[in-house]
This record gives C-alpha cells, sequence and structure tokens, in this order.
C-alpha cells in the first residue's frame, strides 16, 4: 500500500484487512474497492468471500507515520480504510482488538474510521472506549435519505470526540438534516465510469446548514467519470473545513 493517498481529506489510506461483505446501501453500488478487487483477481467483496489480512509490512507502516508526525510535531490524518470497512462482522477472525491497539500506540495520528454499518460500532468498541480515544474520528456515509439518514442517527447515539459525516456519494437531495452531535461534513458527487451526477441543490443545500448549525464542511469533488473530474470549487472557492474539537476553536486537522 503506497504511503501517498488521492482521497484530500487525509494524509494517509490504512487497511488492516482487504475486503468487504455484502452491499450496504446504494452508496455500495460502483464500489472502487470491489471494482479493484476484482481487476487484480481477488474474491474478498460481496456475500460469501473472506477478507484477507494484508502483509505486516503494510501493517506496521502507522508506527512510522507516528514516529514522522512526532519529529514534526503536526498530527496526521490516517483514514482507516479504503479497502475494508472498520465495522463489518465479516472481517478476519481477530483482527480487529490488534488494530485498536496499533490505534492507542499511534497517538500522534487522527484514526478517521468510515464505515455504513453503524449498527455494529457499539458492539466492537474496545472496553476502555468510554467517550471515546481522543484520536479516533467516528463517520458514516450518508449519500441518500434512506439509507444515509438512519445511519446518521446511529452514530449520533454512539460517544465520540469527532462524529462525522461522508457526504458522498451524494444521491439525492437530503432534505432538513438535524446536524446536532457532528463535527464535520464531507461532500462529494460521484466518480468513475458510470458515476451518477450530483446536482448543484442538493450540495448547495447541505453546505448551507452546515453553516447555520456550525458544522465544519469539506468539499470534496463535483465527480465525473475520474477521480479528479468536476473539480473542488464550489460557487467559486473551496471549501475545506476541519473540525472544531476544542473549546478554543482550534480545528482538528490544521497544520
Amino acid at each position: 500500500m503506497a504511503d501517498e493517498t488521492g482521497i484530500s481529506w487525509t494524509d494517509h489510506t490504512h487497511n488492516e484487512w482487504w475486503g468487504c461483505s455484502a452491499p450496504a446501501g446504494a452508496g455500495c453500488d460502483h464500489c472502487y474497492a470491489a471494482q479493484l478487487d476484482k481487476r487484480t483477481g481477488g474474491k474478498h467483496f460481496g456475500l460469501g468471500t473472506a477478507p484477507r489480512l494484508t502483509k505486516e509490512p503494510n501493517r506496521n507502516k502507522p508506527y512510522r507515520w507516528n514516529r514522522e508526525a512526532q519529529a514534526a510535531g503536526v498530527r496526521s490524518k490516517v483514514f482507516c480504510g479504503s479497502m475494508m470497512d472498520f465495522f463489518d462482522k465479516n472481517a478476519p477472525a481477530g483482527a480487529r482488538q490488534p488494530l485498536w491497539e496499533k490505534i492507542k500506540e499511534t497517538a500522534a495520528l487522527d484514526w478517521q474510521l468510515l464505515t455504513k454499518r453503524p449498527a455494529n460500532i457499539t458492539a466492537m468498541l474496545p472496553e476502555d472506549w468510554g467517550d471515546g480515544y481522543e484520536n479516533v474520528w467516528l463517520g458514516v456515509t450518508v449519500e441518500n435519505k434512506r439509507s444515509g439518514l438512519r445511519r446518521l442517527e446511529q452514530l449520533r447515539s454512539i460517544q465520540a470526540q469527532v462524529r462525522f459525516l461522508s457526504i458522498e456519494p451524494l444521491l439525492a437531495d437530503l432534505g432538513e438534516i438535524d446536524l446536532s452531535g457532528i463535527h464535520w461534513v464531507i461532500v462529494g458527487g460521484e466518480s468513475g465510469s458510470g458515476y451518477r451526477a450530483m446536482e448543484h441543490a442538493w450540495a448547495a443545500r447541505v453546505l448551507a446548514q452546515c453553516r447555520e448549525q456550525g458544522v465544519s464542511a469539506y468539499f470534496k469533488q463535483w465527480g465525473g467519470t475520474s477521480s479528479d473530474a468536476g473539480g473542488c470549487v464550489f460557487n467559486g472557492a473551496e471549501i475545506k473545513q476541519w473540525p472544531i474539537v476544542s473549546p478554543n476553536g482550534k480545528l482538528r486537522g490544521e497544520p
């Protein structure tokens, strides 16, 4: 796995294992991870499949990133994971607890755990979770009203230092959203072959509600046939805010 990532809202991607079980909503229809797995001859996505652990050198990379962040005096963000769902029941046996230990041991890293399965989170949290680890951001995907807003409600009920929404791909107008308890919202359109276009009004409505409710927003992309198609400028400006997590209003994630 490469150290660099094309995902603009993180610094590193990390996958302790590779694979995911059955689709968990409309946002999975054009899953880039499943497509990549298929192109590389894998059979680790979908019903009846078995995710596999990644190689040990890959699993040890967060320790190096942590040392580098400590030396630089700048926190680094780690998205876990681009090729897995941390809270998927179909994870390799015994793989999740060592990953929690790794997260605790890398305090200079902010781990961004994004899932489409928030119903599983509570049962899979470590015993010492308490109000949440200081270096863990819990997030859910919100692609439409039917699946996404239900995930939002489930996330809101879970103790965490940072809760975030990945409203990407945004596939429909979400209407009125209660963002209480949410610290950060990512908005973006779908990319890749067969992408479903995001309408300007849908994104504008989400971003307006973020402003009105005091929630940091990050506009990632318009979407298109490639990952950088459409750009990341919304109404003439880039919107790249980070979650506010301290009483003095400092934005987490800023240098």
